[in-house]
């Protein structure tokens, strides 16, 4: 596990979140086994919630069903609220929805080509019907010379050039775990 960002707490601090990267997905994911390994030292820290994304690539739908009700065995109770999202089928189904990023990449990446390429409209059809997203965030971004192979400088990028509020206000309404990610965090800073 790799602590993405670290730093000391204030006191007067209204909210503080810390990510890990657990590495791995798919079958290989250690969301849920890292969440509880760190179950203690995060309550010791005064951490209250925690939230665990996990992609499902390449589960199949009756898989992905089974593996939700296996997320929700064997998890302690403790103060600490915690969820676990399957980002359905991964976390780039969410890049990919919104649309409002590809110009930044390049001003050829238009809505037409990214539909034609997804074979769907990114506008208003969820994004999680895709069967490998990171692949196809790849094919987007080989048409101008780009590329996305979850390497830290690539996803980089492409985070940086997300519109957030799009994500909030409209891409969630498309992506049913994407909005469930961004209602847990309503929950918590409401």
């Amino acid at each position: 596990m790799t602590i993405i960002q670290s730093s000391i707490v204030a006191q007067n601090m209204a909210y503080y979140f810390r990510i890990y990267d657990c590495h791995g997905g798919g079958e290989y994911s250690t969301v849920k086994s890292d969440i509880i390994e760190q179950l203690a030292n995060l309550y010791g820290e005064g951490f209250s919630y925690v939230i665990g994304i996990r992609d499902v690539y390449p589960l199949n739908d009756n898989d992905i069903v089974l593996l939700r009700k296996m997320l929700l065995c064997g998890i302690p109770k403790t103060n600490i609220s915690i969820n676990i999202i399957l980002a359905i089928k991964e976390i780039e189904a969410w890049f990919i929805a919104e649309e409002k990023h590809y110009e930044k990449i390049s001003p050829a990446l238009t809505i037409e080509v990214i539909n034609a390429e997804t074979a769907i409209d990114i506008q208003k059809d969820s994004t999680e019907i895709l069967s490998h997203p990171a692949e196809t965030l790849d094919n987007i971004y080989k048409k101008v010379n780009f590329a996305y192979h979850k390497q830290k400088n690539q996803v980089e990028r492409t985070v940086r050039a997300l519109d957030y509020e799009n994500l909030y206000l409209n891409v969630r309404a498309r992506n049913n775990s994407l909005n469930e990610l961004l209602s847990c965090l309503d929950t918590i800073i409401s």
